[in-house]
């Protein structure tokens, strides 16, 4: 096989068994401009079909992409096998050449296990691609995944950046088997010979995401068919469009509405109502400050501005302590304690 110099073997062929994914795969890299060649890549491998497929296509992409690749892993320690997935992902990585990072993640007991994985997962991605100089960091999402991720939001009332589920790419992050069904990944491995571990979270139904796998996605599969996976992937990626030209409108608009001062955000009350509702929603959002705002304020201050008998003054506690006041001119997000009372 032939060698680049770096100790990585570099000659894994594009043709032969699997061709046809990674075929798809370059195509999904070049037509979202996940990558433009040249880059340093920092590839998650947990030890599953998708990240072991991803992998596998990255390698052999590389000539033609000219990557360089290294490999980080996780070891949450919540199953049995999980030192020896680590340690089989990073023999195999260093076989092939490539700079294996793995840490054991600490102790995630308690609630919103998966949210807190997650986490400590980026964190430490964010850690290794800055040390090695990786300007990307390539995760094996799939289709599956940004439908799951779309159905579950909508479950919880996301909104429409919510509901667009999981961008191709964001950030430092790229997913270039966005385009890809699950199964695809799975038969891949088998058709070029690669070992991998089934996760047992993966089929536990106390988390959300395999209840809506199961429950969801499954019967909607069953019930019409593959096309209409596919369609909610496609309904995610125009929600996605349509809610980063939002964004670009409200953060164009509150540079020109949103007035700093004191601590306090003051926006005129008759430019703020002489623009859409969705367009209200991104200066105030972007007024407020990037909270989650449990206590549903900047809802109910919408609400307000759209009720012709509205009587100021009005407030609404937002997060982080701050709070949303309607007066006679103007809409205030400030401190409670710059009230001035």
């Amino acid at each position: 096989m032939a060698d680049s110099g770096s100790g990585v073997d570099r000659g894994r062929a594009l043709g032969g068994p699997g061709f046809d994914l990674v075929d798809s795969v370059l195509a999904t890299v070049l037509r979202r401009r996940l990558l433009a060649g040249g880059e340093t890549v920092l590839v998650a491998v947990s030890g599953g079909p998708d990240s072991t497929c991803l992998l596998d296509v990255l390698a052999r992409l590389q000539d033609k992409l000219d990557l360089e690749l290294a490999v980080a892993h996780v070891d949450h320690g919540l199953s049995s096998e999980s030192e020896e997935v680590a340690a089989t992902v990073a023999r195999e990585a260093a076989t092939l050449g490539y700079d294996v990072h793995v840490a054991r993640a600490r102790d995630l007991a308690g609630p919103n296990l998966q949210a807190r994985a997650r986490d400590f997962r980026y964190e430490f991605f964010a850690t290794i691609a800055a040390d090695v100089g990786a300007t990307k960091i390539a995760t094996g999402h799939t289709l599956d995944d940004r439908v799951e991720t779309t159905l579950g939001r909508l479950i919880h009332g996301a909104g429409p950046t919510g509901l667009a589920g999981l961008p191709p790419s964001d950030g430092l992050r790229i997913r270039p088997l966005i385009d890809l069904r699950r199964a695809s990944t799975r038969a891949y491995c088998r058709e070029v010979e690669l070992d991998f571990f089934d996760d047992p979270a993966n089929v536990d139904e106390r988390f959300e995401r395999v209840r809506i796998r199961n429950h969801v996605v499954g019967a909607i599969e069953d019930g019409w068919g593959d096309g209409a996976v596919r369609a909610i992937a496609t309904s995610s990626e125009r929600l996605l469009e349509d809610s980063r030209a939002l964004a670009a409108l409200g953060e164009r608009l509150a540079a020109d509405l949103v007035e700093t001062a004191d601590g306090a955000s003051k926006i005129k009350l008759d430019a703020l109502l002489a623009i859409p509702r969705a367009l209200r929603r991104r200066v105030l959002e972007t007024a407020v400050g990037r909270v989650r705002d449990r206590s549903g304020g900047i809802d109910a201050a919408l609400d307000a501005l759209d009720d012709d008998q509205i009587i100021p003054p009005l407030r609404f506690s937002v997060a982080s302590g701050k709070e949303i006041v309607i007066d006679e001119t103007h809409l205030v997000v400030t401190e409670p304690q710059d009230r001035g009372e």
